[in-house]
């Protein structure tokens, strides 16, 4: 790590690269995340209104249907006569063929209603379950169910509460052949205002799957109706499960989504099933307000299911694309930028070579001219103008320097003569001296010599003594003479040498 820390900053066009690369991928990070945060929240808001749409429609597809099973009911009702039971199938018949959406009619009294009859139904339906119900034959039956009628819900709850009603999947009879049906019943008002019997106008579920199955907005994507108690009137995978309840759906979440729905609740929830996620998206059934409509709250609920696929798969694949896009953008400008800086900052790399062939003393070499008249442009003029002013600096300087040690080698010469005067003098010295020495010690003899002779001494000898005296002094003198004269000379000489 720390060679590639060294290198970094030893490269400037890397490093400043890197910094571009990094604030523009922090400014693309953030942009992405605040795109795709918006872009998140607005497709779940999309499939929220899809659900919506979806729900509304299916319910109101299903309330058309139970609306035109109630008017067929009502109408042959108006028109009933109750004094022959053997008419109760005919109207029964009647129901079942006026109004496809009714896979069969079961019409009856309470108990010992007619003379000679304790129990009287009339039940016509489609006979043959896996026909279409339009082309099955109709098939007229006095039972229902595998238990007498007046212990079934359908029959019970109208006569007991006086009003109509649309019952959840009845699971009061064998089923066996017969496909699952809701039942819509209303009571047969007697003239003192009293239930006298019940007409239970039955819907195939089959039919309302199909419904349910055409309103869903998307392939993966799943409806479903449930009644106030959490069993599927309609399963979400188009199955007719008979008496199967939400609550039995293995997880947590499923059962919390389930419980907010069974307690009347709108809005959506997610939840996971076998791993995948879901979201549920889910309101109350409400019947549409007719005149003369009461058929009280039915408790039950829809609910579209989406996998978070459908919600988010578009989001999801569009976030990889940007990614792969984002990554292979910022590697592309990478490059980029790293070519444009290279390219920039070459004559700065040309002005480091050229600062260390001059720091290595070559000061002559020629830089360039740069045809940018920018800063890196001005730099290298201004670097031009330095290296012709310190060229010339160095070349006055070698002369200065010639010069000087031009000077120190006549002084030096000019030195070693006079070392050479000076010793000729002190040799010239000598040699005088040892001329002087003879005549000195000359005269000093003679003067002893004289020194000792008295009055009585020979006149000749004293002024011989004399003579030599004299001759000696004279010697000494011409000395001192060329002496003072030999000085007298190199002063005059010095004094001309100085002018």
């Amino acid at each position: 790590m720390s060679r590639l820390t060294t290198y970094i900053k030893r490269d400037l066009p890397l490093r400043i690269s890197l910094m571009i690369v990094l604030a523009m991928s922090l400014l693309l990070t953030i942009t992405l995340l605040v795109m795709l945060f918006f872009s998140r929240k607005a497709m779940k808001e999309d499939a929220l209104n899809r659900a919506t749409v979806t729900l509304n429609r299916a319910m109101t597809n299903i309330d058309n249907i139970m609306l035109s099973v109630e008017e067929t009911a009502g109408n042959t009702y108006i028109n009933m006569k109750y004094d022959n039971p053997e008419m109760m199938y005919t109207y029964a018949r009647r129901i079942v063929e006026a109004n496809p959406y009714v896979s069969g009619c079961a019409i009856a009294f309470k108990p010992d209603y007619f003379k000679g009859h304790q129990l009287y139904m009339a039940y016509v339906h489609h006979g043959d379950s896996l026909k279409p119900e339009t082309a099955a034959p109709l098939i007229s039956e006095s039972s229902f169910g595998n238990k007498p009628y007046t212990e079934q819900a359908w029959f019970t709850k109208p006569m007991s509460t006086g009003m109509a009603t649309w019952l959840n999947p009845l699971a009061d009879f064998d089923s066996t052949g017969i496909q699952p049906v809701t039942s819509f019943c209303m009571p047969i008002a007697g003239r003192d205002k009293q239930p006298i019997g019940v007409i239970s106008v039955n819907v195939s579920l089959s039919l309302l799957s199909g419904v349910m199955a055409a309103a869903k907005p998307s392939p993966n994507s799943y409806c479903a109706l449930l009644d106030r108690d959490g069993s599927f009137i309609v399963h979400p995978v188009g199955e007719n499960l008979f008496n199967f309840s939400a609550l039995n759906m293995p997880g947590e979440s499923v059962h919390q989504a389930v419980e907010t729905m069974m307690n009347g609740g709108s809005g959506y929830l997610p939840f996971n099933i076998d791993g995948r996620k879901f979201y549920l998206f889910y309101q109350p059934f409400e019947l549409v307000d007719f005149p003369y409509r009461d058929v009280g709250d039915l408790g039950w609920s829809l609910g579209v299911v989406f996998s978070e696929e459908d919600i988010f798969g578009d989001y999801n694949r569009l976030f990889n694309y940007v990614l792969i896009i984002a990554v292979v953008g910022m590697v592309l400008l990478y490059l980029h930028i790293r070519l444009i800086i290279r390219h920039r900052l070459r004559p700065l790399s040309m002005l480091k070579e050229r600062t260390e062939r001059i720091a290595q003393g070559h000061y002559d070499e020629p830089i360039p001219t740069s045809p940018n008249i920018d800063e890196i442009g001005k730099l290298q003029y201004n670097f031009q103008r330095m290296q012709r002013s310190v060229a010339a600096n160095i070349s006055e300087l070698n002369e200065i320097t010639s010069s000087i040690q031009k000077h120190s080698t006549e002084l030096q010469e000019a030195y070693q003569q006079a070392r050479k005067a000076d010793n000729m003098k002190t040799v010239f010295m000598h040699n005088m001296t040892n001329q002087m020495v003879a005549p000195a010690w000359a005269i000093d003899e003679d003067v002893t010599a004289l020194c000792q002779y008295d009055e009585d001494s020979q006149k000749n000898e004293v002024g011989t003594l004399v003579e030599h005296i004299q001759q000696n002094g004279v010697a000494i003198t011409r000395v001192l003479n060329s002496l003072i004269n030999s000085s007298e000379e190199e002063q005059i000489q010095e004094k001309g040498g100085e002018s």
